[in-house]
């Protein structure tokens, strides 16, 4: 992004997903998605091994990705620190409750985050770190998996880089 127009435009959207990120549903609900890197090894995951996500240890997540137990950490950290957090925080699917058996490379926790909102009459998506503007509004409170039809990149986090594939 750019222009001056569009680095407001990100300082808007990353406001309101760190509002997100603390629980409120004022611009929109959040939601967690397997993304592609992860996606093949959905079946075998049972829970999910973090890294010490704003300093207050790994998030416990099962297989289930409770959006709630996210939120909740992220709720503890100040509003202004939290994409910065969520961009450097990792999840790792694993095999086990142990959390040893790694099915994939750390990934990047903006990129198992789904979020939309609308601004100025049109509606926004962060689907695997990346921003897109929807072609159409959609209410804001739909749970994403794929970027819809219509949808062009607007940002994209640095984190977005393809993670190195695990070994099976």
């Amino acid at each position: 992004m750019n222009s001056i127009e569009d680095r407001a435009l990100l300082t808007t959207l990353e406001r309101r997903l760190a509002a997100a990120l603390g629980g409120s549903t004022r611009f929109g609900h959040l939601a967690l998605h397997w993304p592609a890197a992860a996606a093949r090894r959905a079946r075998d995951t049972v829970a999910f091994r973090t890294n010490d996500v704003g300093g207050y240890g790994p998030i416990p997540l099962d297989r289930t990705l409770d959006i709630t137990t996210v939120t909740a950490r992220f709720a503890r950290i100040p509003e202004f620190a939290r994409t910065d957090e969520l961009k450097q925080s990792r999840l790792i699917p694993c095999a086990d409750h142990d959390l040893e058996e790694l099915l994939t490379a750390p990934i990047p926790m903006d990129r198992w985050i789904t979020f939309e909102t609308t601004v100025g009459g049109r509606t926004y998506r962060l689907h695997e770190g990346r921003w897109h503007e929807a072609s159409q509004a959609t209410p804001t409170n739909t749970a994403l998996s794929e970027p819809k039809s219509g949808c062009k990149v607007i940002w994209s986090s640095p984190a977005c880089a393809p993670t190195a594939n695990a070994t099976s």
